[in-house]
């Protein structure tokens, strides 16, 4: 197997020059290893979550109503035998990253003294992590990769033709989740870099990207969390084989284009989109921007570097969607391509919490510190579209209503979809 570079990984929380870089890096390890906590106890707390309220309402019927249910026992069995699969993936992924993450581990290379608790939302994204798996990286997701991420590579390869170019070219994803976007361009010939922040997607990603020998080498059983709305009792146990290609089997490229070096097309990095791409005068530092000297020399760095940013189904995940398009701005060429996929989903509607942003004034230096709630600029998608030519963008192609589901069951009786916009850009010069 061709491993594909995925090593440039930077974090905006690890700063070497930072005068409380011990406290930094003791925050990092307490985040990172919580998240791979959760991974390990996924298994006991889902039998906690779905498996034994089963039990105690089965426990609970009288004999006669046993009786109209005698499946009902097997279905049990079935159920705790699923989720002790997921379990031994999920602790395969820990026992495979977590070293090469810098994170201290056991003997027999699963858990550690050191390792920080898990929250409850840690072990919620866990659960999700399955469907994200589905979805980038099974079968079973292909026809939603094609609306979605089909739909932006195809186009990427009408703007630049040439293949043998591509591997001259810059294209950048942010919010990259589990790789397959990235790959995807990669497969195409162009160098491409992801950028996510969450480490459950990291952790999982580097292990996807990096640890798989061939096609369906892994599988899980993801709808298990799923009680409502199934048609078939099997539906919600079956299993689903990953990936569905051996991402680091990049062969096929070379064997018509040797003289692409496939292998080098990737990397990721990790930390926040806005703070490592975003201009280095926003005017204002927060949890998403700081004034690192690492994270500041990135964004220099990334001035005007990207020929294609492609975004998808992550405009939506903002909370000051500004930042985001200054962002794009800063870190796009001149006459480079923003494609967007997704809908307006906005991720922090319902979030109460709030955060501290410190306004800089750009004369005098001056700092002000304001509580800045995490809800509240939501915009509707006609606002969004003028916002993007306000800020800076022209559009070249532009296309509403995609319907598409995410993360779908397509044998579910119910489900969610979105109509999703799609779009072509380019910075206007100024």
């Amino acid at each position: 197997m061709s491993e594909i570079n995925t090593d440039n990984q930077h974090n905006h929380q690890d700063q070497p020059d930072s005068q409380d870089q011990p406290d930094k890096d003791q925050e990092e390890y307490k985040a990172l290893s919580s998240v791979l906590t959760s991974q390990l106890q996924y298994e006991s707390w889902a039998k906690q979550t779905i498996l034994t309220p089963k039990q105690q309402k089965w426990s609970s019927l009288t004999n006669k109503e046993q009786a109209l249910l005698p499946w009902f026992s097997g279905y049990l069995q079935n159920l705790e035998h699923s989720i002790e699969l997921n379990g031994a993936f999920f602790q395969n992924v820990v026992k495979t990253v977590a070293s090469s993450w810098g994170v201290s581990t056991s003997a027999d290379g699963i858990g550690g003294a050191d390792w920080a608790p898990c929250s409850h939302q840690d072990l919620d994204k866990v659960r999700s992590m399955m469907i994200q798996y589905v979805r980038e990286w099974s079968e079973l997701g292909q026809k939603e990769r094609d609306v979605s991420f089909g739909r932006i590579v195809s186009h990427c390869e009408s703007l630049f033709p040439d293949v043998e170019k591509r591997q001259h070219l810059q294209v950048l994803v942010p919010g990259a989740g589990l790789g397959r976007l990235v790959i995807e361009f990669v497969k195409r010939g162009f160098q491409t870099q992801g950028n996510e922040f969450s480490y459950h997607m990291l952790l999982n990603s580097s292990f996807i990207l990096n640890s798989t020998y061939c096609k369906n080498e892994f599988l899980l059983c993801p709808f298990v969390h799923k009680s409502s709305n199934v048609g078939k009792r099997n539906d919600q146990l079956r299993q689903v084989y990953l990936p569905d290609f051996n991402p680091g089997d990049v062969s096929f490229l070379n064997m018509e284009y040797p003289d692409i070096p496939v292998g080098e097309l990737m990397s990721m990095v990790a930390g926040s989109f806005v703070d490592l791409y975003g201009p280095p005068d926003l005017g204002k530092l927060c949890e998403t921007y700081t004034d690192d000297p690492q994270a500041t020399q990135f964004r220099v760095e990334n001035k005007g570097k990207f020929d294609v940013v492609a975004t998808c189904f992550f405009l939506d995940t903002a909370s000051n969607i500004i930042d985001y398009l200054e962002t794009i701005k800063h870190c796009l060429s001149d006459d480079g391509y923003w494609l967007n996929f997704g809908p307006l989903l906005w991720h922090y509607e319902d979030d109460d919490q709030a955060s501290h942003v410190t306004y800089v004034d750009s004369v005098t230096g001056e700092k002000k510190q304001v509580v800045a709630p995490m809800k509240g600029l939501e915009l509707s998608r006609d606002d969004l579209i003028q916002l993007v030519e306000d800020c800076g963008f022209k559009f070249v192609e532009r296309e509403s209503g995609i319907k598409t589901t995410y993360g779908g069951d397509p044998v579910a009786l119910g489900g969610w979809s979105y109509d999703c916009e799609f779009w072509i850009c380019q910075k206007k010069l100024d």
